[in-house]
């Protein structure tokens, strides 16, 4: 997805959610930025990044990620520009102390460093981030993480976009990411879409998933639970708040887990995903209370 396009579908998510539910308007208005900010670098990553890694089809059949024990110093000049381009306007949508940010901004010009918290997050490797910011004194583990993941994020999405056509001829059947191994933080089902046989419309309703870190989506079968795989209608269960049933829980009582999820079919224009949960904290809280605990942890949904 180009930059423009990027933008423009946040910038469309962020209008929808502060006119459908205005108590999450000030949220929208403090985060909307960063997501603005880190559309706005996907041209100029694109055309810095080198060639995409190869997909070991052997190890992609047995479950291992595209990205899983690759070399990312290849890819440490994204890293670094996004890096640059970020930072301060995560210091300030944090709101982050002075002390804070300079510590950050010293761990994040260091490649070594820069490519141990890549690693890292790659690996689900938390300790590592705990051990850092216990180093850092001033960072919290969970801000770390946060503004890691924020930026490391475009990279990854650059990445994950240039793999389209080679992943396309390999089947994953993982709840995880094929791409980076990272766990998704929203699912969907597919748009109706246009069947050039006969001029009709299909259906669609296929179950995707959207990873919290690359942005790549994949198919997985739509009876499912995303966690544990399972597909006994009689323990898992489908949550709607208010009567708005394109926007709902996916929960499991076998696992305990849930997962958000938006039905497309009944979206126009589409929502962008990341953006989409800040207004969707209200079924994550629904979840909480029967509960359940999120298929992934993330800014929307960690609370007491």
């Amino acid at each position: 997805m180009t930059s423009a396009a990027a933008k423009k579908a946040v910038e469309a998510t962020l209008e929808t959610i502060k006119q459908r539910v205005p108590a999450y308007q000030e949220l929208a208005d403090r985060f909307g930025p960063m997501f603005l900010y880190k559309a706005d670098l996907l041209d100029r990553l694109a055309a810095m990044a080198p060639p995409p890694p190869a997909v070991d089809g052997s190890k992609f059949a047995a479950g291992a990620p595209v990205l899983a024990g690759v070399d990312l110093a290849t890819w440490l000049p994204l890293f670094q520009e996004s890096a640059r381009a970020l930072l301060p306007r995560l210091f300030s949508i944090l709101r982050l102390d002075k002390a804070a940010g300079e510590a950050l901004a010293a761990l994040f010009v260091d490649p070594p460093l820069i490519l141990g918290l890549a690693q890292a997050r790659i690996e689900g490797n938390w300790k590592h981030f705990e051990n850092t910011s216990a180093q850092l004194d001033a960072v919290p583990a969970s801000v770390l993480l946060f503004v890691s993941e924020s930026v490391f994020s475009p990279a990854l999405t650059v990445i994950a976009d240039s793999l389209g056509t080679p992943l396309s001829s390999h089947s994953w059947n993982q709840s995880l990411c094929p791409v980076c191994g990272s766990a998704p933080s929203i699912a969907f089902l597919s748009f109706k879409e246009p069947n050039d046989l006969d001029h009709l419309v299909s259906g669609g309703g296929k179950k995707f998933l959207h990873c919290s870190l690359c942005g790549h989506d994949w198919r997985i079968k739509r009876n499912e639970c995303s966690v544990c795989g399972n597909d006994d209608s009689e323990t898992r269960e489908i949550m709607t708040v208010d009567g708005v049933n394109h926007e709902r829980v996916e929960a499991c009582h076998k696992c305990g887990s849930y997962c958000l999820s938006i039905d497309m079919r009944e979206c126009d224009p589409a929502p962008q995903l990341d953006v989409a949960q800040i207004g969707l904290i209200h079924l994550d809280m629904h979840a909480r209370k029967n509960k359940l605990t999120p298929i992934t942890l993330t800014l929307w949904n960690s609370f007491d």
